[in-house]
């Protein structure tokens, strides 16, 4: 089975099983450097790209959320696509700590269970920390 993971910005010829695709929020722009904003901005939503690969693949949407926010630009960019069905729809805590996962742990799956998405941990982190190679 192949998956490909991508923020779906990029609509390039590919075969895969699953399309993971995992656009970017507002909360994914960059801050402190006004050039790399302007980059991001421009250039981190392609609805055209993402129509084709849920048309054309099995797939799943995933979004970093890291305010309550978060969760209602979800339910506006879900909205732009017919037919998206809630159980493919994950959250994923934004956390680079333990800590940081279980602060926002209760809202983010209370979110997800009253739209029937889901949540996926960052087993990674809880286990080994925000370092390389884990």
């Amino acid at each position: 089975m192949v998956t490909i993971e991508t923020a779906g910005t990029v609509d390039a010829e590919v075969t895969a099983d699953l399309m993971s695709i995992s656009p970017k929020l507002g909360n994914s722009t960059p801050i402190d450097d006004p050039v790399w904003k302007s980059r991001h901005e421009e250039n981190r939503d392609a609805p055209e790209v993402i129509r084709r690969w849920l048309e054309a693949f099995d797939y799943q949407l995933k979004f970093v959320v890291d305010q309550p926010d978060d969760v209602l630009e979800i339910d506006r960019y879900v909205e732009r696509f017919a037919g998206v069905e809630a159980g493919r729809i994950w959250l994923m805590p934004q956390a680079v700590t333990g800590e940081q996962i279980a602060e926002r742990a209760s809202w983010i799956r209370e979110a997800a269970e009253s739209r029937g998405w889901r949540v996926s941990p960052r087993l990674h982190i809880e286990l080994w920390g925000n370092r390389p190679g884990t």
